[in-house]
């Protein structure tokens, strides 16, 4: 079952054709990869789906609702999250703090207990730090949660980064590049994070240039050059595919 779908979706950004007509689909429960040259529009598709962007053409589906009209953080209350390649995070505050940020879409009391810090707030303060802690134990940060977000390792960062879109309790998170800048042995460690995120019920769509992390974690790859797909299908199939190999791997003399 599709839980995520654009159907000819597309944006224009001053007459230049950011994306164009792109139909895709995730499946609930899979790990879809979406790859492309650098400047193809793969961010720029992410925050079509995302909210970020409002395109100019086309829908977005969300377990079989058009969300198209529904701003970012709407979207994020449904259940769609998001992680970002150029990390996002509040660098002085601890990194509690920072995964409480993604917390809020899910909290119930409003202004006026948080105001007057009532028992009500009090009490879900604590089942949120609760569960916050969770998350942080399951990226490898639990140990780390009052050290100051600055002080983390890059790698460390970026499981930040994931623990916030975490916390948003979603049933799909969008991953912009989480592999960029990781060494050999993060990368290991963030493709099992990735799968262990899915074996929770979590569908994973991810943007990434590190073909072995995409051949090696994807049940299905989308493929973009200059702003449309030009190939989908599995690894293997992606991988023989003589438009990929041109647009994107780089063509064999």
């Amino acid at each position: 079952m599709a839980i995520l779908e654009t159907k000819k979706i597309g944006i224009t950004f001053g007459g230049l054709k950011a994306a164009h007509d792109i139909d895709f689909t995730a499946e609930e429960g899979d790990i879809t990869a979406i790859i492309g040259p650098n400047g193809a529009g793969k961010t720029t598709f992410f925050n079509l789906v995302a909210g970020y962007y409002a395109p100019t053409a086309g829908t977005v589906y969300f377990e079989g609702k058009d969300i198209t009209p529904l701003k970012s953080y709407n979207r994020t209350k449904l259940g769609l999250a998001r992680t970002f390649q150029n990390l996002n995070l509040f660098m002085d505050l601890s990194v509690m703090d920072n995964a409480l940020v993604g917390m809020h879409t899910r909290t119930k009391n409003g202004i006026f207990n948080s105001m007057l810090n009532t028992p009500a707030k009090k009490r879900e303060e604590k089942e949120s730090r609760d569960k916050v802690m969770e998350y942080l134990e399951f990226v490898g940060l639990g140990h780390m949660a009052y050290e100051k977000a600055k002080n983390l390792s890059y790698g460390m960062q970026k499981n930040l980064e994931i623990a916030r879109a975490l916390a948003t309790d979603p049933k799909v998170i969008l991953m912009d590049e989480p592999a960029s800048g990781l060494n050999t042995q993060d990368l290991g460690t963030l493709s099992q994070l990735i799968l262990d995120i899915r074996d929770r019920g979590i569908t994973v769509v991810l943007i990434e240039h590190k073909m072995d992390v995409v051949m090696s974690i994807s049940n299905k790859i989308m493929v973009i050059s200059f702003g449309e797909k030009i190939a989908e299908g599995t690894p293997d199939e992606v991988r023989a595919d003589e438009k990929v190999i041109e647009a994107y791997l780089g063509k064999e003399d």
